[in-house]
C-alpha cells in the first residue's frame, strides 16, 4: 500500500491474516468504509475530479501506529455492525 509506510502495511496486513478465511475479502471492505468515512466531509465537498485526486494521494505520510490502530477498529465495528450472520 503506498499510502501507508512499511510498519503501517504488515500491521493491516496482520488484522487481515488474524481475521481468518474471510480476512482480506470481507474485512478489506470495511476498511475501505472508515477511510471512506474519515475523509467523508473533505470528500462531500470536492467535484469528481478532486475526489479521485484526493484518495489516490491520501494525507497519511505522517500516520503512526495509533493512527492505523482506529482505523481498524472502526473497521471492526462497521463489521460488527454491519454484517450478515452466515
Amino acid at each position: 500500500m503506498r499510502e501507508l509506510s512499511l510498519k503501517l502495511t504488515i500491521r493491516m496486513w496482520d488484522t487481515y491474516l488474524a481475521e481468518g478465511s474471510n480476512g482480506f475479502a470481507g474485512f478489506h471492505l470495511y476498511v475501505c468504509a472508515a477511510f471512506l468515512v474519515k475523509w467523508s466531509e473533505k470528500l462531500k465537498s470536492m467535484d469528481f475530479q478532486g475526489i479521485m485526486m484526493y484518495l489516490q494521494s491520501l494525507p497519511t505520510s505522517n500516520w503512526g501506529e495509533k493512527d492505523i490502530e482506529l482505523l481498524l477498529s472502526e473497521a471492526y465495528m462497521w463489521q460488527s455492525h454491519l454484517a450478515t450472520p452466515s
